[in-house]
């Protein structure tokens, strides 16, 4: 239901963020200048037009095909439709960036999502993964699944598949695509 809801709804969500998220710019600093990115989760482009507009190589991708359109228009270039379990790289990336992206990972499969990430990294790349929290797994109002771990859960689960060097996670509660007051938390990891 997810992927479907993001189809249907593409140009309306699309046209709901058209400014990149502001804890982007912390994460780009981190990265190497002018590196190679990978965006998982593109949705409407707000976020990869910045990242190259910062003078990085982006690569960017969405599940949803229809959201994945929309934003190759707005940055100037191919957005590959791909699902997270397809990431298939060897140290390739000099980031990786999940803004509310890998929160509908299912918790039997964000495990494997995060090995594959830490494969896509160079050696000092990093991640920044962002999620929606609370205690169980299920969906929102509008019907999309959410995998709703605790701050705890997240870093857990991230050290459990690393391994990861400085794993760091900060919270903060903000609003969402639903106007509903949502608790965040974003993982930053750097591969060793």
């Amino acid at each position: 239901m997810t992927i479907e809801f993001y189809n249907a709804k593409a140009a309306e969500y699309a046209a709901n963020g058209n400014k990149p998220n502001p804890r982007l710019f912390n994460f780009l600093k981190r990265c190497k200048p002018g590196g190679r990115i990978l965006e998982l989760g593109t949705g409407g482009g707000a976020d990869a037009k910045a990242i190259i507009e910062a003078g990085f190589i982006l690569d960017a991708t969405d599940g949803a095909s229809e959201l994945a359109a929309i934003a190759s228009v707005r940055i100037g270039q191919p957005v590959r439709t791909m699902m997270f379990n397809e990431l298939c790289a060897n140290r390739q990336y000099d980031g990786v960036y999940a803004c509310a992206a890998l929160t509908h990972v299912p918790r039997s499969e964000l495990g494997l999502i995060i090995r594959k990430i830490h494969a896509a990294l160079v050696e000092g790349g990093i991640v920044w993964a962002s999620f929606k929290t609370g205690t169980a797994e299920g969906e929102d109002g509008l019907g999309r699944y959410y995998n709703y771990l605790s701050a705890e859960g997240l870093v857990g689960c991230w050290r459990d598949n690393g391994p990861w060097a400085g794993l760091d996670i900060e919270g903060w509660r903000g609003g969402a695509y639903d106007r509903r007051p949502t608790n965040w938390a974003a993982i930053s990891a750097v591969r060793p």
